[in-house]
């Protein structure tokens, strides 16, 4: 088993049983080609089904193996600004909730208080 680079890409390719099972797999690590030479068809289902595994799985780690690992933050100031971004929204959030607290609180004293000092009885209107 060994796994075979196709060109730039970030794809991967392997094979397996000296080359009679090749796999590629795209960028997004599925199987796009499985291409088997007519010699591994003489080969037992189970020791086939082995290689085809051992192929796809090289062709997955060449890769994994060519795709480059994510860098830190390239832009500090994006992460600044999604920082400020965030206290805005907190700021704005706490207001919101100020005002929504005092209205409840406005509500509840009126219904404690009706005009006219009592509450209507039962049936009558406000």
């Amino acid at each position: 088993m060994r796994a075979a680079p196709e060109d730039d890409a970030p794809t991967g390719a392997g094979e397996a049983a000296g080359g009679q099972v090749r796999a590629v797999v795209g960028e997004d690590g599925l199987l796009a080609r499985l291409k088997l030479d007519p010699r591994a068809m003489r080969l037992a289902s189970h020791d086939l089904a082995e290689h085809i595994v051992a192929a796809v799985r090289a062709a997955q780690q060449d890769r994994l193996a060519r795709t480059p690992e994510p860098g830190p933050p390239q832009d500090d100031l994006a992460t600044e600004e999604l920082i400020r971004r965030v206290n805005d929204l907190e700021a704005q959030a706490a207001g919101d909730f100020a005002r929504l607290t005092s209205s409840l609180d406005e509500m509840l004293r009126r219904l404690d208080d009706p005009p006219g000092g009592a509450a209507p009885r039962k049936g009558e209107p406000w």
